[in-house]
């Protein structure tokens, strides 16, 4: 039985679909600290690229599991209220984190729970998209959506670096925190959400129902079974760690994978819209993955010199634009108009995304560790060519041949 859906709401004020996506920027400003601006703190500090892997891993780790706390959102309070408090809660969490650099331990798990604020506001944003978009707004939406996650992220990275060098810690924390608010202001100007009915009691049975219907369709497991698969941008996390391996000064360092990765994440991401349009959503994402191999091996080839970490750097971030981009439609696609659970759906679904992200960053900071720099790049590098090999010449194909036949038999 498929999963409850409701007509979409029908509300007269006009808005950008641009702006919605903009509306993830919070999410994007606090990944981005993690990503980068941790990495070149933590390293100006003498801390070890593994123990700053193992903090990323961690810290990013509530993509995949924070989902397990997403039913709330659909319960009770609309995505709005819950979007603000969650805005709010990460904004001061992440403040206590940067006054606690000096101890990792505390850093490390304030940084974790402003990630988890930070991963179910970006949840309720996309789960409430469904209810206000057309299908072929879907596209335009995870274009800017991810403009606002990854190109974010690239200029608070730069921001966060600049402030934290000149400023007092409890300062910086304070300006970092208002930078992060700011753009959850823009869901004030959005058509209002869903707002659920019934006691919450059951409210979370009928998530439990439909929960259990979802899991029984056929198009949301191809979804896993491509999201769940070890195509990741790992490197990503790593790349703002690797400075002095590559000989590439910390100004560089910071402005390469600040505005340089956030001016190239954003082309991918837009320039993934029409992409997505022409050709299937899930080969636009594996293929993606591909297009940033290739850097991976390029870094792994050439001399450790600022040039060639500048372009291994940029093209590996530009198709991580494509592919976040292309997730993202793929998932409303999947999620659908008007869906009771679309927050809890769009939890999944990007969890399921996350969970290699995580492990790789584990993986590639541990082969960096014991075997170096270029076994790392290279690992990275063959995980995403073989995997895409085995998902577009066999499970694929196989997967929407099982689906057709799930579909045939249930009309």
């Amino acid at each position: 039985m498929p999963p409850h859906h409701e007509p979409p709401l029908e509300n007269p004020k006009k808005f950008p679909v641009w702006a919605m996506g903009l509306a993830n920027a919070p999410t994007g400003f606090v990944y981005g600290f993690i990503s980068t601006a941790m990495g070149i703190m933590l390293a100006s500090r003498g801390v070890s690229v593994a123990k700053i892997g193992a903090i990323s891993a961690l810290a990013f780790s509530p993509t995949f599991w924070a989902w397990l706390f997403a039913p709330i959102l659909d319960v009770r309070f609309t995505k709005r209220f819950y979007a603000l408090i969650l805005a709010v809660l990460a904004a001061v969490l992440l403040a206590g984190a940067v006054v606690s650099m000096g101890d990792l331990s505390r850093f490390a798990i304030l940084l974790t729970a402003s990630s988890v604020a930070a991963t179910l506001y970006s949840n309720a944003v996309a789960g409430w998209a469904p209810d206000v978009l057309a299908d072929e707004e879907f596209d335009t939406m995870s274009g800017w959506f991810n403009v606002a996650n990854l190109g974010a992220a690239g200029v608070f990275s730069i921001i966060a670096v600049t402030l934290m060098h000149r400023l007092p810690a409890t300062t910086a924390a304070a300006f970092l925190a208002l930078l992060v608010l700011a753009p959850a202001l823009l869901l004030l100007w959005f058509p209002a959400p869903r707002q659920p009915e019934g006691t919450l009691a059951a409210n979370f049975s009928a998530m439990r129902r439909d929960l259990f219907r979802v899991l029984r369709g056929s198009r949301i497991w191809l979804g896993l079974a491509i999201f769940l698969s070890p195509i990741a941008f790992a490197l990503t996390n790593i790349f703002s760690s690797l400075g002095d391996e590559f000989h590439v000064p910390e100004r560089w360092v910071t402005n390469l994978n600040g505005l340089g990765v956030a001016g190239v994440c954003s082309i991918g991401c837009l320039l993934a819209i029409p992409a997505c349009r022409r050709w299937p959503r899930r080969n636009v994402f594996v293929l993606a993955a591909v297009g940033a191999a290739i850097f991976a091996a390029f870094l792994a080839l050439t001399p450790h010199t600022l040039g060639c970490y500048a372009v291994g750097v940029l093209g590996y971030n530009f198709f991580q634009g494509f592919n976040y981009t292309a997730f993202v439609a793929l998932a409303l696609e999947i999620t659908g108009p008007g869906n009771a659970l679309s927050g809890t759906m769009m939890a999944m679904l990007t969890a399921s995304m996350n969970v290699p992200i995580a492990a790789l960053i584990w993986l590639d900071s541990r082969v960096h560790d014991r075997w170096g720099l270029q076994s790392m790049l290279w690992f990275d590098c063959l995980s995403a060519v073989v995997t895409a090999v085995v998902l577009l010449g066999f499970v694929i194909p196989r997967m929407e041949r099982w689906v057709a036949r799930r579909e045939g038999h249930t009309a």
